[in-house]
């Protein structure tokens, strides 16, 4: 009888070192962090370089002001879904101030601010939560005035 072989051994990429070896490795960490069965992100949180990622597209003049998410879009601008949510949010704030009927507004038009924080989270989660809140409502704002300013 024949002896029964190994499995080979793995090949594995020499990496030699790049000034782009860290930007390359967190890339390959986000790629494999959003891959599941359902094409979908299991996690819907924002990270902080997510945000960063956002404000650096809007600085550089992309412009997000179409009335849908484009799912592509979003995947590979992780913070774009929550951006497009602040967005609405502060477009229809905007749109009832400046209406007459504003002073009909029911309570129920207005979001709760439990929208962002669960009842009961810990402390640190909520002060993350609600700093990414106030940088996106930031590049919205940023966005609807270079808009207004035909920029």
């Amino acid at each position: 009888m024949s002896k029964p072989h190994a499995p080979p051994r793995p090949l594995y990429k020499q990496h030699s070192w790049s000034p782009d070896i860290h930007r390359d490795e967190a890339w390959l960490r986000r790629k494999g962090s959003n891959k599941n069965s359902s094409g979908l992100r299991r996690n819907k949180s924002v990270s902080d370089d997510d945000l960063e990622e956002l404000k650096a597209c809007i600085e550089l003049g992309f412009g997000f002001d179409s009335p849908e998410v484009d799912p592509k879009l979003s995947d590979t601008i992780p913070a774009l879904e929550f951006f497009y949510a602040v967005n609405k949010q502060y477009s229809n704030s905007l749109s009832r101030s400046s209406s007459s009927s504003s002073l009909m507004a029911s309570d129920t038009e207005i979001e709760s601010p439990n929208t962002i924080i669960d009842q009961g989270e810990d402390a640190e989660l909520v002060k993350t939560r609600l700093r990414q809140w106030a940088q996106v409502v930031a590049c919205a704002v940023r966005q609807s005035s270079s808009i207004a300013n035909g920029a």
